[in-house]
């Protein structure tokens, strides 16, 4: 960590970087909640209290070990058995898993101008990849100060348009039930947990570094705790929103992009604007923490704007695919990351691991 970024972030700044995260093209759209929850109707609900109640526990289990240890490495926050080379081999395999985000970030970017404005999908989605190499290619310093500034504005917007379609006389036009979820999360109660295991693994890099850079123990751990409950209340209008219209949020591949047309050209235009910045937010986040296990050295840069182009590439597929089948994938192997990571918090808060080089009473004065 720089110098300049040590201690700056106080509880709600902390939270914003976990929110950051997750409000990405999936979750700001409507896709990932609708395929994830919605489309189970009553039953959605409480998938629901699965997922708040999972990312507060798993955002506080990643606060506190990345401050126990004194450490943002994903493979040390993860491995609970002290080797220090399966330790450094699981961290490279979660960087594989955290590489897959730039492809559906880009996919989602070019579905948006695409539905939005009928431009080609890889103008939208080389336009993502171009912002997320720029800012990478910063320090976290750049991309902490994006967060503080931006969160919460998206925050704010997404609540409000998700209350507007809500509370509007919109009904529903078409069948309430018998849509077809994806076969690998085939009902609510494998669904929820998926959809928790698969975004928890890009908290991992983000809310271990934003800990450590918290003003103290306290912000670190409140912060984290906090962004995992704002993640649920989130869901939760989310859900209300898209169940407005089943069948019309069965159709799209945005479908809260789609309730913002309904609503007016103005809302449609900020509902826009805020899922594009929503798509760049959450590809930079999850692959700086991809980057936090290259090598430092003259070739990274390289490294990173190389990998970034594969990924951008590779997204050309389509995001409504990648939503139905990369993401439950990822969602099975995030579970068994759920479970080693909550064997390693008991074992360190037991007292069974040591700290890193500063104790967690030495960091935080």
């Amino acid at each position: 960590m720089s110098g300049t970024t040590e201690k700056k972030l106080n509880f709600v700044s902390v939270a914003a970087m976990y929110v950051g995260v997750i409000m990405g093209a999936g979750f700001a759209s409507g896709r990932e909640t609708w395929q994830f929850f919605g489309i189970f109707g009553d039953k959605a609900f409480y998938g629901v209290i699965i997922a708040a109640a999972g990312f507060a526990a798993i955002a506080y289990m990643i606060g506190y070990l990345a401050v126990r240890l004194n450490t943002r490495d994903m493979g040390r926050i993860v491995c609970f058995i002290d080797n220090r080379y399966l330790s450094e081999g699981f961290g490279y395999f979660m960087a594989v898993f955290l590489f897959t985000t730039i492809i559906s970030m880009t996919a989602a970017g070019g579905s948006f101008l695409y539905q939005q404005f009928g431009v080609h999908r890889a103008i939208g989605g080389g336009i993502i990849a171009i912002l997320v190499a720029a800012t990478i290619l910063g320090d976290f310093d750049r991309i902490s100060r994006l967060f503080r500034y931006i969160v919460p504005v998206l925050f704010v917007v997404v609540i409000v348009c998700c209350a507007l379609v809500i509370f509007s006389d919109m009904k529903q036009s078409g069948a309430t039930g018998g849509f077809k979820p994806s076969r690998m999360a085939p009902d609510w109660l494998i669904a929820a947990p998926l959809y928790v295991a698969y975004n928890m693994m890009g908290m991992i890099p983000m809310g271990a570094t934003a800990s450590l850079n918290a003003k103290s123990r306290g912000h670190a751990l409140w912060g984290s705790l906090f962004g995992g409950l704002l993640l649920g209340m989130m869901i939760l209008v989310l859900v209300l929103a898209l169940q407005k219209d089943m069948a019309f949020s069965a159709s799209l591949d945005l479908p809260m992009l789609g309730y913002s047309v309904r609503l007016s050209p103005v809302i449609n235009i900020l509902y826009g604007s805020v899922l594009y910045v929503s798509i760049y937010s959450a590809a930079t986040s999850v692959f700086y923490g991809f980057t936090t296990k290259l090598p430092e050295g003259p070739h990274r840069s390289r490294i990173i704007l190389v990998s970034i182009l594969i990924g951008y590439l590779l997204g050309l597929v389509g995001f409504r695919n990648l939503v139905a089948y990369m993401y439950p994938i990822e969602g099975y192997f995030g579970l068994v990351v759920i479970f080693m990571i909550t064997v390693n918090f008991f074992k360190v808060l037991l007292g069974g691991k040591k700290t890193g080089k500063k104790g967690v009473h030495e960091q935080y004065d």
